[in-house]
């Protein structure tokens, strides 16, 4: 069987370079996670503190408050509440921290790396390949990289803590409920892997238009001399237009895309959405004890926060294709 060449495995490849700092990858993985689970904490509180001033507050609240009393458990929750976005917060700062100093050394190994790799080539290499393409590598390539290991990497971390920790929720609230705004899921991933299909060779058609330009300004650049003394501005003014003006349409290929993406999955987020309104009002109205009225708010609001930051992954993917 064949390999696999080396470009269809990017990732694999990225997470090479991140071997050396394998400690600080982990504890960096470790703080989006942990910020992830105190970020979901809100919709818990809310349903909570509505559930408490109705009487209706869980056991282990009560045992944990050590009190019925619903004005004593609205404190309790209050300061619940300020402990939990308070740590939250301190995550945040250990993620972002964490990442940007990883993604800045990954950068710089990647550079030295590819330069080296480079300038060991055989000089028949330089001569088929243009020089735009080359310092693209260099520059906007790894640059790509360095930002998706920043922001994409941890968002696709915490779209991950995200699913498990809220699927948790819901479904030990209601797994009926659960069902219904899980629907859209299933649809978004397949419409999101079958996007990153469409989208992969544009930002291809992207990169070699990027390298094109380069080379052509490069070129004309180093030889301006050359430009000049054969009165030759216009026409290479031309030519270069002429590459810029490809590099524009090969951008605006891509756009029209994923301009797209994104409403069409926000309309699929809705359905579930409102999908869930509908029946747990509805239980709700007819006091039937399928859930409570906190209840309800709490599962509306991870519902929220569940299927809300999907509408993202077409960004996440726009920059993982960027970094390919």
């Amino acid at each position: 069987m064949a390999q696999p060449h080396q470009n269809d495995r990017p990732m694999l490849r990225l997470f090479q370079f991140l071997s050396p700092y394998r400690r600080q990858f982990v504890l960096a993985s470790a703080a989006s996670v942990t910020n992830k689970v105190f970020d979901l904490m809100p919709p818990l509180l809310v349903g909570w503190v509505i559930d408490a001033v109705r009487g209706e507050s869980p056991e282990w609240m009560r045992w944990v408050a050590r009190t019925d009393d619903a004005w004593s458990l609205a404190i309790f929750l209050s300061v619940l509440t300020v402990v939990i976005f308070g740590v939250e917060s301190f995550f945040e700062w250990l993620l972002d921290f964490g990442f940007k100093r990883l993604a800045q050394r990954v950068q710089h190994d990647l550079r030295v790396h590819t330069y080296d790799h480079l300038q060991r080539r055989e000089m028949a290499y330089f001569e088929k390949h243009r020089m735009g393409d080359t310092l693209a590598i260099l520059s906007d390539d790894v640059n790509q990289l360095e930002r998706f290991l920043n922001t994409g990497f941890n968002e696709i971390l915490q779209l991950v803590v995200l699913f498990i920790f809220s699927g948790i929720i819901l479904f030990t609230t209601s797994w009926q409920l659960g069902l219904v705004g899980m629907i859209p899921i299933p649809f978004i991933l397949l419409g999101s892997r079958h996007y990153q299909k469409l989208v992969g060779p544009r930002y291809a058609k992207m990169r070699d238009e990027a390298g094109l330009l380069g080379s052509r300004m490069e070129n004309n650049l180093s030889g301006i001399a050359v430009i000049k003394s054969f009165s030759a501005e216009d026409y290479e003014r031309e030519r270069v237009a002429a590459n810029s003006e490809a590099y524009r349409e090969a951008n605006f290929f891509a756009i029209k895309l994923s301009d797209v993406y994104v409403p069409l999955i926000r309309m699929l987020v809705a359905v579930g959405f409102g999908g869930t309104l509908l029946l747990g009002s509805y239980w709700v109205l007819k006091g039937n004890g399928m859930i409570t009225i906190g209840e309800l708010v709490l599962f509306s609001m991870t519902i929220q926060r569940l299927l809300w930051p999907i509408t993202r992954l077409g960004t996440t993917l726009d920059s993982y294709e960027r970094a390919k």
